[in-house]
């Protein structure tokens, strides 16, 4: 079993890594991902990375959860996997883990480079509020 701690860890240190440019995330082509289940709908971009000679999978999905007996709302959560070589999932993290979101946001602003954009147009040393 791996610990709640150590993932979370695990999933800082891509965060970290994806911002420094050291983990480089791509869009993959693959649109009907194995993991997805029922009434889960993927949501936006699916990306994939390699990171210590093991691919991972990242992406953004919805599906209904009962607030109460008759009424379902939908609700959005990101799943982050291992997967093999041929994009079959091998392992699912937990989805309570808080830092996957911010993981998503990451490498969406990484892989579309809005971080450079913004760079470019308001430098941080030269405008002030």
């Amino acid at each position: 079993m791996i610990s709640e701690n150590k993932i979370s860890k695990f999933t800082a240190l891509l965060i970290s890594d994806t911002k420094n440019g050291k983990t480089k995330w791509e869009v993959s082509s693959v649109r009907n991902v194995d993991s997805i289940e029922g009434e889960q709908t993927i949501i936006g971009k699916v990306y994939e990375t390699e990171f210590k000679e093991k691919y991972l999978r990242l992406y953004k999905y919805s599906e209904p959860v009962q607030v109460d007996e008759f009424e379902y709302l939908r609700k959005t959560f990101f799943k982050l996997e291992f997967i093999d070589e041929n994009d079959k999932n091998l392992w699912t993290f937990p989805y309570f883990i808080r830092e996957l979101q911010d993981l998503y946001e990451t490498v969406q602003i990484k892989s579309s480079e809005l971080d450079k954009f913004f760079d470019d147009i308001i430098p941080d040393d030269t405008i002030n509020f």
